[in-house]
């Protein structure tokens, strides 16, 4: 039902990626991860998550895509089921300062939106780098977000439009040769109410054998204004396998 319904929007946002100048470097650096919860007896459940973070660059430009999804059900009920992507251009001054564009799109069932969705653009710096890959990035912007409900909130509105303002942190540490740290922050604020969506995953992963390494994950998401009878936080542990190429 999903592909049906809603795999046309992201659909359309994996296609304009593609959608690059002539000299482009199609060759991309990135990861791909899945992990898998099975429980059986007195409260079966089967959670299955993906996801895909990939990066190239060429010439003065840098390219990210992300594409996430979780689905659980609990006694062969659907209790979860979540699919997010987005995408972001940079175009760099120098080794350090670079200009974005980035739009991203959310649909979580449990959520009480159908689906929300930004577009944002703004100034970023890679404030040090270090040879071995290490790295911290910062980067402010404004934008638009989008919100469509599940139901009409008590003033009979089925959307929010908001203008906004975006805050976002990428550390990356290499611990040892097959061991890597890293720390994403990101916060999306209207500028009309200073409703607020923000979102912090750590992780720590660790080198398997060849391209496979394990990732442990702590992710924690609050929206600070959410529909009626759904919970500002969500927080997700994962243990996930990951192939890198």
């Amino acid at each position: 039902m999903f592909l049906n319904k809603k795999g046309p929007l992201l659909a359309s946002l994996v296609t304009a990626l593609a959608v690059m100048p002539a000299h482009a470097d199609q060759n991309w650096r990135g990861s791909m991860e899945a992990g898998m919860l099975l429980a059986s007896g007195n409260a079966p459940e089967r959670t299955i998550t993906a996801r895909a973070d990939a990066t190239r660059n060429w010439a003065d430009w840098r390219q990210n895509l992300n594409l996430e999804s979780r689905y659980t059900e609990r006694d062969d009920q659907r209790t979860a089921e979540r699919y997010r992507a987005s995408t972001q251009l940079d175009y760099k001054f120098n080794p350090h300062d670079f200009v974005f564009v980035r739009g991203s799109y959310d649909d979580d069932s449990f959520s009480g939106f159908q689906f929300q969705a930004s577009a944002t653009a703004g100034y970023g710096r890679r404030v040090w780098q270090l040879s071995d890959g290490t790295y911290f990035d910062a980067s402010i912007g404004a934008g638009y977000r989008f919100s469509r409900f599940d139901m009409a909130d008590p003033d009979g509105r089925t959307r929010e439009e908001d203008p906004i303002g975006r805050l976002a942190a990428n550390f990356r540490y290499e611990l040892s040769p097959t061991a890597t740290f890293r720390q994403d922050l990101e916060t999306e604020v209207s500028l009309d109410d200073a409703e607020s969506i923000s979102k912090s995953v750590t992780s720590l992963q660790a080198n398997l054998v060849g391209s496979l390494a394990m990732r442990l994950s702590y992710t924690l998401e609050r929206v600070s204004d959410v529909p009626v009878n759904r919970r500002n936080t969500d927080t997700i542990t994962a243990v996930t396998l990951l192939y890198s190429f």
